[in-house]
């Protein structure tokens, strides 16, 4: 699932906490080193794992909800915005169910994972997936019939 060559990898798998510099090189850090070790170990491990996972989602075909309600670069409208984040919600209401809209949010806007969501409502983590994927498949939907009545 994870990059095995990536930063949380390699943090992951090794007994000391590693930080990758902007050089390239690694700067270990060992328990003898610092008091309190664990406590940093596990929080670095934490780090570098919500770094993959926003990572992931940047680098996902899709777009994210800024840009897909306020267009893309290239949008032939683009000096024009058709869309922006004060009528945000205007068009997820007009394409979303409510319950899709709500899942997009969480999502999208509150950074929240599949996972969180699946939880908080009691649905398999697959329900959720498919939800987002639908609600996107919607916005994109809308928003090309919205650029060709233009």
């Amino acid at each position: 699932m994870f990059d095995s060559k990536s930063d949380y990898a390699l943090n992951k798998r090794s007994r000391n906490i590693i930080y990758r510099l902007a050089d390239g090189s690694c700067l270990e850090i060992r328990p003898e080193d610092c008091p309190d070790f664990e406590r940093w170990k596990a929080l670095s491990d934490e780090d570098y794992h919500i770094q993959e996972l926003c990572d992931r989602r940047t680098a996902r075909d899709d777009l994210p909800l800024d840009e897909t309600i306020c267009g893309c670069s290239d949008d032939p409208f683009e000096d024009r915005p058709m869309w922006t984040i004060e009528n945000a919600m205007d068009i997820l209401e007009q394409c979303l169910t409510e319950t899709q809209r709500r899942r997009y949010l969480l999502y999208a806007r509150d950074g929240k994972s599949t996972r969180q969501i699946a939880q908080a409502e009691g649905v398999s983590q697959r329900t959720i997936m498919d939800s987002l994927q639908e609600s996107e498949r919607k916005i994109k939907k809308f928003r090309k019939s919205a650029l060709s009545k233009r």
